[in-house]
């Protein structure tokens, strides 16, 4: 397991694998607002900290104060507090089928939505829940698979090995040793990178 220090370079931090934990104490000590950060957002402002020296100037969006009241779901209404609950989904789902009937699901869909939501209320834009439910059918109509979500890469990796014809029936927890292996070695976590590392230990 890398060790995250002041001195590091961006190859040596892209080349490691961090607990989310400690990537928050990390961007705690250079200065850089946590807030309701994803780990693969912290991973970005820490990259640009040790690229540039200089602390990121993005701030985290606000999470909803509980006990405030949550949006009216209407077309209408501007997004300000979300609840991205089922109850939200059902009625984004509602106004996507309204405007394409039987489209459907795509994984990563909500990861995805909710990832453009943060960043427009990050920028401080006003936006509606028809705007919301136009992107999400933006997504759904995507062709193909929707891009990976950055910061899982264990998930990642084992999509990508069971994606490999030469994994075809190997066990789950034959995939989780081989992710095991791989993130304790020097280099990119990826399935690529494992292949090419095992491939050199068979040479």
């Amino acid at each position: 397991m890398s060790v995250l220090h002041l001195d590091m370079s961006v190859e040596e931090f892209d080349n490691g694998y961090f607990y989310v934990s400690d990537l928050r104490t990390f961007a705690r000590e250079l200065g850089i607002a946590v807030g309701n950060y994803r780990k693969f957002e912290l991973e970005e402002l820490i990259r640009e900290y040790l690229r540039t020296g200089k602390v990121p100037d993005r701030k985290p969006v606000p999470p909803r104060k509980t006990g405030t009241v949550r949006d009216v779901l209407k077309e209408e209404t501007v997004v300000t507090n979300y609840v991205g609950d089922k109850k939200t989904k059902a009625f984004l789902l509602e106004l996507v089928h309204a405007e394409a009937p039987g489209l459907r699901n795509k994984s990563g869909q909500w990861y995805w939505l909710n990832d453009w939501r943060r960043k427009r209320q990050g920028a401080r834009e006003c936006f509606t829940y028809r705007e919301l439910a136009g992107h999400l059918r933006m997504l759904m109509q995507t062709r193909g698979r929707l891009p990976q979500i950055p910061s899982a890469r264990m998930n990642n990796f084992i999509t990508d090995f069971r994606a490999d014809p030469a994994n075809t029936g190997i066990p789950r927890d034959e995939v989780l040793k081989a992710w095991n292996w791989l993130k304790a070695q020097p280099g990119p976590n990826t399935h690529h990178e494992f292949r090419n590392l095992i491939s050199s230990e068979e040479s």
